[in-house]
């Protein structure tokens, strides 16, 4: 069995989840280093919507995490 990793974020009501999906479901990255990349991505996309006036905060990186999933 292949594996495979997710990005997940801490929330208050439901701990460490992934809410991060596509059309087939949650999304999951073949390489460690894949899902790094997508959530700087991620990150970078919102710190831009911040000096856009479009959003009022960044979220932290560290409510995000990348685990190894079965």
């Amino acid at each position: 069995m292949s594996k495979k990793f997710e990005v997940q974020e801490f929330n208050l009501c439901g701990g460490w989840i992934n809410n991060w999906s596509d059309d087939d479901g949650a999304s999951t990255f073949e390489t460690k280093e894949q899902a790094e990349a997508e959530l700087d991505w991620f990150l970078q996309e919102m710190l831009e919507a911040v000096e856009d006036g479009n959003m009022e905060d960044v979220p932290d990186r560290e409510d995000f995490r990348i685990v190894e999933v079965a």
